[in-house]
């Protein structure tokens, strides 16, 4: 049973002078609103809703009078096009918050597919963008692993939710993450929950100083509006952006650049 907890949330009244005007730098209008509490909030992911004209704002806070608690917690928001707010959620899993969401992505289905962490586990969101109600909770345990021996999972995530495979119609999720050292790539069938595939690409080298450097860290996942069999990647990777071009069936990969 995932728990929602709205408190701690809420928009600032305040409009600093001239926040309410055009800049007269850039001619943009700037939010008349913020959201948070005394220090440590980080914005991970932010999506542009077209059909509700709205944005979706996740990330994670420490701040104690802006959380539920002063530890780690996921936060998710929307505000209208206006700067306006509309909602905002904190999320539990029963007994341990979801500490960081560090991926999201808008699907076909009109949902907010998130990738987050929890109980030091990655976890997948599906979030109704117009209240932030979950429809879809999967917590990922490592094959064999145990309390006492669990991997560390960075906080550098990507996914992406495709609701009508041009193979065979099936939803799959996609998801791409930073574990310990490597980066792993996971096609999930959303149904049955079922791995179909889990690739794993790392940096062999002696030189502890180039295993970080030299490794593929995942920011976005898109398919290819041209061919519906392919994907891209797109991270960082020897301290440059980095795409990976691969094959949704088998994670072959087409180029990387």
């Amino acid at each position: 049973m995932l728990n929602i907890d709205t408190s701690g949330f809420f928009a600032s009244a305040a409009v600093t002078a001239g926040y309410d005007k055009l800049s007269k730098s850039c001619q943009e209008k700037i939010f008349p609103l913020s959201s948070g509490g005394s220090k440590n909030e980080f914005v991970s992911c932010t999506v542009y809703d077209d059909k509700n004209q709205q944005i979706l704002v996740g990330g994670n806070s420490t701040s104690e009078d802006y959380a539920p608690a002063a530890n780690e917690h996921a936060f998710v928001y929307a505000v209208d096009m206006e700067g306006n707010w509309k909602w905002g959620k904190f999320y539990y899993n029963v007994s341990y918050a979801v500490s960081t969401i560090s991926g999201c992505s808008m699907d076909g289905n009109g949902n907010l597919v998130a990738f987050a962490i929890g109980d030091s586990k990655p976890i997948l969101l599906e979030i109704d963008v117009l209240d932030g109600t979950v429809s879809k909770f999967i917590s990922f345990d490592r094959k064999s692993g145990s309390d006492k021996s669990m991997p560390l999972f960075h906080s550098f995530n990507a996914i992406y939710h495709d609701t009508n495979d041009v193979d065979d119609g099936l939803s799959y999720y996609y998801i791409s993450f930073f574990q310990d050292d490597s980066l792993q790539i996971v096609r999930l069938k959303r149904d049955t929950k079922e791995v179909v595939w889990n690739y794993q690409y790392k940096y062999v080298t002696e030189d502890d100083s180039l295993k970080y450097l030299m490794t593929f860290t995942p920011a976005l996942l898109h398919q290819d509006p041209a061919d519906r069999s392919r994907m891209y990647l797109l991270g960082r990777f020897a301290d440059r952006a980095s795409v990976i071009k691969f094959s949704k069936n088998s994670m072959n990969i087409d180029w990387k650049l």
